[in-house]
């Protein structure tokens, strides 16, 4: 049995830890840290594309020789090389950043990273009166969560995503579904994860948040479009569509989703991509029928959310920030006595898929028992509690 005094304690231990790395890694002047690597990683390419868009050289946001030699100006002795695949939006949100040097524009973007998160986490635990009475478990496993330390790790882009599906589940709660697909329709500035939240919906028949998220996204995309201009977003769906080509080198190391899963197990390249297609659809039908049943909403909503991660085709250790909501919701099962805690089958799977972020290093068909396998096992041990 996991009690609640072990995930105090767990939670506290992971935090300390995590934290305390954290800071002694980037405790040193300029913009490397300790082992020698760009701090924020990821962040750099966004500052880059976001200095392109600040000049209004739109035009170079899809030419990756010319990237790399910004970032090569921005950080001297960088030799990180990015494929140019992140949408305007991207860039036109970073670009006021780029005003500042790069190590203060990071600092920036890591703090409202953090607020946002804790924004996030505050809009959920207020409306879960079970969870509020226990603040300090909360309060550190909020701190502890490795979703949040890898995406601050990485100067990832996740928060986005995360703010994204909080605000639509939020939504949903009070009934206001066509403004929860608004808010889902935010996922659009990384297209795959709009579509999997839209193959959720529409599963589910839930056409309302699907005509919202269809809204949002066009909104975004429009308003875009009067931005950089229709070159600049058609140089935007070429990328897209050259993705499937170029998937590998875009996820060197297999990524947190059914589809990573399949590849890793199955050798023959397209039936690893029929098995993905199954049991994608597999989840959607099981997830619609977990959204339609009268179960209670913090299942239902649960359910949707580890149906589109596991059937997002592109899912890294940052992007499992997303769990977030997850974690809160089904506490206030375990909390009001919906869930009976004396059962260690779901808290296990939980657990694992808390810890999925921290166990990057592991070999894939470890590694995925942690993430993929551990979601697709709650989403059935939902199902069984829809019924």
């Amino acid at each position: 049995m996991i009690g609640l005094k072990r995930v105090r304690g767990y939670a506290t231990v992971i935090a300390g830890c995590l934290w305390t790395i954290f800071l002694i890694d980037m405790w040193v002047p300029g913009p490397f840290d300790r082992f020698g690597k760009v701090k924020g990683t990821d962040f750099l390419h966004f500052y880059v594309i976001g200095s392109m868009a600040r000049e209004g050289r739109n035009d170079l946001l899809y030419d990756a020789r010319a990237q790399f030699d910004r970032s090569r100006i921005v950080v001297p002795g960088s030799n990180d090389f990015y494929l140019p695949v992140e949408s305007p939006q991207t860039a036109l949100a970073i670009a006021p950043l780029t005003r500042s040097p790069y190590t203060v524009a990071l600092a920036w973007w890591l703090l409202a990273t953090v607020i946002g998160y804790a924004c996030c986490c505050w809009a959920m635990w207020r409306q879960l009166p079970g969870v509020r009475r226990y603040q300090y478990a909360v309060v550190a496993c909020c701190i502890a969560f490795p979703g949040l330390y890898s995406t601050v790790l990485h100067g990832q882009t996740s928060l986005v995503g995360l703010a994204a599906i909080t605000a639509g589940i939020l939504a949903m709660r009070r009934g206001w579904m066509f403004i929860a697909g608004l808010a889902l329709g935010l996922l659009v500035f990384k297209p795959h994860w709009w579509l999997a939240a839209c193959a959720v919906f529409v599963a589910a028949r839930e056409w309302r948040v699907v005509a919202g998220a269809i809204a949002g996204a066009t909104a975004q995309l429009g308003i875009t479009t009067l931005i950089v201009g229709m070159p600049t977003m058609s140089a935007y769906v070429e990328v897209l569509r050259s993705l499937p080509r170029i998937s590998r080198l875009l996820e060197p190391r297999s990524g947190d989703s059914l589809k990573s899963f399949f590849a890793v197990f199955v050798p023959v390249e397209w039936l690893a991509l029929g098995l993905y297609v199954a049991a994608a659809g597999a989840a959607l039908v099981i997830t619609a029928g977990i959204w339609r049943s009268q179960a209670r909403f913090e299942i239902r909503a649960a359910a949707v959310i580890l149906t589109v991660i596991l059937i997002c085709p592109h899912v890294n250790a940052y992007d499992l920030i997303l769990l977030c909501p997850v974690y809160f919701l089904l506490a206030e099962c375990f909390a009001d006595g919906t869930f009976d805690g004396r059962r260690v089958a779901l808290p296990l799977l939980l657990c694992a898929t808390f810890l999925a972020p921290l166990v990057v290093a592991l070999p894939a068909m470890v590694r995925l028992q942690f993430s993929v396998t551990a979601m697709a096992s709650t989403l059935l041990v939902l199902r069984s509690k829809a019924v």
